[in-house]
């Protein structure tokens, strides 16, 4: 959508309401431009994995590995998960995979630039 109309405000404010309700929860902001950045998808997989499981030592070092590691991470778990200012496709399939990456009941916000 336009930019300035308020999408990351109002993903915000969801997230801010209806995060308590879930398990687990991430909110992924600037996604276009942290993903321009030299291992900036892997970086943000990283915060995912991070806030997801904050005691966890995994590293990931690649956009693959990374995939594995999170779907593994989160396939039994109820998230809720925004990922802000999505541009492309594979920023989506880094960061979010399938369905099947997520457990019963998880929501997945994301606004688009």
């Amino acid at each position: 959508g336009m930019g300035g109309v308020g999408k990351t405000a109002i993903a915000e404010a969801i997230y801010d309401q209806i995060g308590p309700y879930f398990e687990d929860k991430c909110l992924l902001k600037k996604v276009r431009n942290i993903c321009q950045k030299n291992n900036g998808q892997v970086s943000l997989q990283m915060k995912l994995l991070f806030d997801i499981d904050k005691a966890t030592e995994i590293k990931i070092h690649t956009i693959e590995s990374g995939k594995v590691i999170l779907k593994e991470r989160l396939r039994h778990k109820r998230v809720l998960l925004v990922l802000d200012d999505v541009n492309k496709l594979e920023q989506l399939n880094a960061l979010c995979g399938c369905r099947e990456w997520f457990g019963a009941g998880s929501k997945i916000i994301v606004t688009t630039g």
